[in-house]
């Protein structure tokens, strides 16, 4: 059975994670993605650069970092995406190309 961590442990763990892995991971496209809150298991983001309005955001959220988190921290409930996608300005790929390459 995995241990129940408190909200600020959890948070500390996860800030590390996107520290380590996950902006590196997104920063290859000009993309950050913030750690905004840790509460009763769910873990609130937003994301910024070339993932606020990028076609492929909710690919990245979930095969990305949700999978990320959920393989660190089982315990983890959730994980909420509270970006506004359409004030994007620069999305990676733009909404609706469905992950053809920026550069076709």
């Amino acid at each position: 059975m995995t241990p129940r961590l408190n909200d600020d442990t959890t948070y500390d763990v996860v800030a590390e994670i996107f520290r380590d892995d996950i902006n590196p991971m997104v920063a290859r496209h000009g993309g950050r993605v913030d750690l905004v809150d840790v509460q009763d298991g769910t873990v609130v983001v937003r994301m910024m650069g070339g993932c606020q309005g990028c076609g492929m955001a909710t690919v990245t959220l979930r095969q990305g970092i949700e999978a990320a988190l959920r393989q660190a921290l089982p315990t983890i409930r959730e994980i909420k995406d509270i970006t506004d996608h359409a004030a994007g300005t620069n999305p990676y790929y733009s909404p609706g190309t469905q992950g053809r390459s920026a550069v076709e």
